[in-house]
């Protein structure tokens, strides 16, 4: 049984719910300019991803996401 629900679908990103749990997930392929960062310190370690996306994909999936059916 499939438990991933779209939200939005383009070329080079599917937005999608797991609706066992409810969380929502952003799949990119052939991302042009993407950094993943770690950092540790007293207080533990903290991550950081930061992905480039185009603006209409960006506004597609905003829009998507507003317009869903729960």
């Amino acid at each position: 049984m499939n438990t991933r629900k779209t939200i939005s679908v383009s070329e080079k990103m599917h937005l999608f719910e797991e609706t066992t749990d409810g969380t929502i997930y952003l799949e990119l392929e052939d991302v042009d300019d993407c950094a993943f960062e770690l950092w540790t310190n007293e207080q533990g370690t903290t991550s950081r991803a930061l992905v480039k996306i185009s603006k209409e994909d960006f506004e597609k999936m905003v829009n998507d996401y507003q317009s869903r059916e729960d």
